[in-house]
């Protein structure tokens, strides 16, 4: 039996705000589709995508906006993406943000992927189909565009992306996202935004890096609530755990979760995964978490992810991000 599509309904509220604003009224149409304007304001509640899609689709027809996607982001807020949306509010630099959305899309919907690609000159967010699923073309417009709309308001109005990918569902739709985006949407197989690496140093107004650090801890208690049938999430939370002790062994993991090194190392492959990287992938949700707290050393830093001094710390660090751990929260030129 397949896994059903879900996504929070709060996503839909900002499509009821256009329609009022067209002078359409929401309710009768959504409850066509058998979703509740009431689910749309619960911070708890999920929609099967089967229906939100085919509402999506409806209103798309009804207003003939190839923007739709567009529009909704300019009615949405912070609190549409739920406790996601109030740890972005917190701030902090974009790469950051982006991170924090990479990891904890999960607690959005389970129709898509969401890749991190960073380079020496570029960083690219790519949203990727689960097996099974296809993503809305106007869901995934709404989210990047209010991305987008997010870095104008609070890094700098002027601030684009400097490449953006989508399919190529029709003409209008990719010259309605290249009005928006200010680039020339190119057309590929899945949507991706990219920005200039500098760009993402840039440090959002407002920002509150305690608060960041403390929303992420609950985001990640919360995810591994959701996904606590997961062993990849109860070896990531045991792994954060032991790293301040020094760097546990697949050996040490196994015998904690009471099955065979073989076994475990199957488990892992199933994940596309290995204990390398793994530890590797708990070290950088680790860094990216830390590094929102002022004053946090890198000598601190090696201690907690397990590092046995700080040159090695360093050198794992310039691995992943390209720059010194000293460079990497400089402002941008």
């Amino acid at each position: 039996m397949s896994m059903e599509g879900k996504a929070v309904a709060m996503f839909l509220r900002p499509l009821a705000s256009l329609l009022v604003a067209r002078n359409i009224a929401p309710e009768p149409i959504f409850s066509q589709f058998g979703i509740s304007l009431a689910d749309t304001r619960n911070t708890e509640a999920m929609v099967d995508t089967t229906k939100s899609y085919a509402l999506l689709d409806e209103v798309e027809r009804l207003l003939d906006d190839p923007s739709l996607g567009i529009n909704m982001a300019r009615e949405s807020e912070y609190s549409t993406f739920g406790g996601l949306g109030l740890a972005l509010s917190a701030g902090g630099s974009l790469l950051s943000v982006l991170q924090r959305i990479v990891r904890f899309h999960r607690l959005i919907s389970n129709v898509v992927n969401l890749e991190l690609d960073i380079e020496d000159d570029r960083v690219a967010i790519r949203f990727v189909p689960n097996e099974g699923f296809e993503p809305h073309h106007q869901g995934i417009q709404f989210v990047m565009a209010s991305l987008v709309r997010m870095v104008r308001i609070r890094i700098d109005a002027k601030l684009n992306p400097i490449e953006v990918h989508a399919p190529a569902i029709n003409e209008l739709f990719l010259d309605r996202m290249s009005r928006y985006f200010r680039v020339k949407v190119q057309a590929a197989d899945h949507f991706t935004l990219v920005f200039a690496r500098h760009a993402v140093n840039a440090e959002l107004q407002s920002s509150e890096p305690q608060m960041a650090a403390m929303l992420d801890a609950t985001l990640s208690e919360r995810l591994a609530q959701q996904e606590k049938g997961s062993l990849v999430i109860q070896l990531s939370l045991w792994v954060e755990g032991q790293l301040p002790e020094g760097e546990p062994s697949l050996t040490d993991a196994a015998e904690q979760f009471h099955m065979s090194v073989r076994s475990l190392q199957r488990r892992l492959t199933e994940e596309d995964l290995t204990w390398q990287k793994l530890l590797e992938r708990t070290r950088r949700t680790l860094v990216e978490r830390h590094l929102r707290i002022p004053g946090t050393s890198v000598t601190q830093l090696a201690f907690l992810l397990g590092f046995s001094d700080v040159s090695a710390f360093s050198r794992a660090f310039k691995k992943w991000y390209g720059v010194s751990p000293s460079q990497f929260n400089k402002p941008s030129e």
